[in-house]
């Protein structure tokens, strides 16, 4: 039996992912997360009745997807503290961005046409 022990190759960053894990999961952490999840459900429950999600207009089909999904970041890096809401896919990503149409049957009308970005 060999008396060296040799150290996983990615210790720290385990190291670091089980802190993250018991931040997240502490008790303010979780209370927290609840609250973030009450406003972005609110907020998507407000676009929703304003018809930003979904075209209501015909009774005897299924609604139209006008977003694929709420997008909502914190940007730590460049310009820390920014946040960003985005409508994935939204009339707003369509028309200035690289947003394509939603809806699965392909109902509404098209996306302006741009070179795909980053």
């Amino acid at each position: 039996m060999s008396d060296k022990i040799v150290l996983h190759p990615h210790r720290d960053l385990m190291v670091e992912a089980a802190h993250e894990r018991k931040v997240v999961d502490s008790p303010e952490g979780q209370a927290l997360q609840e609250e973030v999840f009450k406003a972005v459900r609110a907020y998507s429950d407000f676009l929703d009745r304003h018809d930003l999600i979904y075209d209501h207009g015909d009774p005897n089909d299924l609604p139209r997807l006008r977003a694929e999904a709420l997008v909502i970041t914190i940007d730590y890096g460049a310009d820390p503290g920014t946040i960003d809401i985005t409508l994935k896919d939204g009339p707003c990503d369509r028309v200035y961005g690289n947003g394509v149409d939603p809806d699965p049957g392909g109902r509404g009308p098209p996306a302006i046409p741009h070179k795909r970005r980053p």
